[in-house]
């Protein structure tokens, strides 16, 4: 077997820079979240609204619980940190095999991966909890209300679908490829 060294060096130099890419763009999207919450928070203070339209305005209200305010009991702190930083870990070990597939995959994944640092360094080091502030009126009785991290998390999963939709071709061109007996001509 002959390695063909540029090649070798070229492949070794994108997951180098899909690594580097990750890792900047997760701690950017996580100042970005820590910085606009910092300015919220002083800017709107506990009772202050801002209605812009009747369906969005800002107030500041403090998520001390999971996704969506989402109490687990007693362990809700514990649990949110574990899971985040098991999912912050599993995101990073998946960047480099997906950035050799499809390069829009580093951004997509340092999205989410940077929404959930900066939303968990918020529960870890935020005295009241994680600052949402961006209140979207659904119905008359439903508003969500989220920060940058959820928007940049959003944002993320749906960067992802047509790296998914990519890696969901080349597994079916794999499957086709592997199933087609390979025909030999005798001369």
């Amino acid at each position: 077997m002959h390695l063909d060294t540029p090649r070798v060096s070229r492949v070794q130099s994108l997951f180098a820079t899909a690594r580097a890419r990750f890792i900047g763009m997760t701690a950017a999207v996580a100042a970005v979240d820590l910085l606009v919450k910092d300015v919220a928070v002083r800017s709107l203070g506990s009772d202050n609204v801002v209605a812009f339209t009747d369906r969005f305005s800002m107030f500041v209200v403090f998520n001390t619980g999971s996704a969506g305010g989402v109490q687990i009991g007693p362990y809700t702190w514990h649990l949110n940190v574990l899971v985040t930083l098991l999912a912050v870990g599993m995101i990073a070990s998946v960047v480099q095999p997906m950035a050799s597939v499809d390069r829009r995959a580093t951004r997509a994944l340092a999205f989410v991966a940077g929404g959930a640092v900066g939303n968990l360094l918020s529960m870890l080091f935020g005295p009241d909890g994680v600052a949402d502030f961006l209140a979207i009126r659904l119905t008359a009785d439903t508003t969500i209300v989220a920060n940058v991290a959820d928007l940049a998390l959003w944002a993320g999963a749906a960067m992802l679908a047509p790296v998914a939709l990519t890696l969901f071709r080349l597994a079916r061109i794999e499957r086709v490829e592997r199933v087609t007996p390979v025909r030999i001509e005798l001369m």
